[in-house]
């Protein structure tokens, strides 16, 4: 009888937060759907082991954000410390390299690709790159999401609108 319990219990758990998860693609399957869908994509990319990044999936799980998110990119989470195989830009890398490639200096990092898979560069602060790291607040991430969704990065630094 306690057995049966404590099954029916993780089961509703796992159903419940699968309810409220990102719908997540892997770097393959997030760029192709972004080119069959003609969206952006955004990554996240994470360290198990970091507490910034788990704190930021409780913001990616906000119904507004994931809503937001769903509705505009293709999202892809990349583990920096992946070892898993994965082609991009004619290259083969493993996820940490990847990780490094786009940008990553710490975690979380969020990196945006047009639907063709290329990095959108932006300004911040005056500088060009293709990344922003660390944690940010529910607010601060909803204008980030509007400021690439809405192609706002095409002539507006990103200090500007946060």
């Amino acid at each position: 009888m306690k057995t049966k319990i404590v099954l029916t219990i993780a089961l509703l758990l796992t159903v419940i937060s699968s309810a409220y998860a990102q719908t997540s693609y892997s770097f393959a399957d997030g760029l192709n759907k972004a080119k069959s869908q003609n969206k952006k994509v955004l990554i996240n990319i994470f360290s198990e082991s970091n507490a910034w990044s788990q704190k930021m999936d409780l913001i990616y799980a906000l119904d507004n954000i994931r809503n937001y998110v769903n509705s505009n990119f293709i999202y892809v989470k990349l583990n920096a410390g992946g070892s898993e195989k994965i082609s991009y830009g004619g290259k083969d890398y493993t996820a940490a390299s990847l990780a490094k490639f786009l940008g990553a200096t710490g975690y979380p990092t969020h990196v945006f690709l047009n639907p063709d898979g290329g990095i959108i560069l932006f300004k911040y602060n005056g500088e060009s790159t293709g990344a922003f790291p660390g944690y940010v607040e529910a607010g601060d991430f909803e204008k980030i999401l509007k400021f690439f969704a809405e192609n706002i990065y095409t002539n507006t630094d990103l200090s500007k609108v946060m």
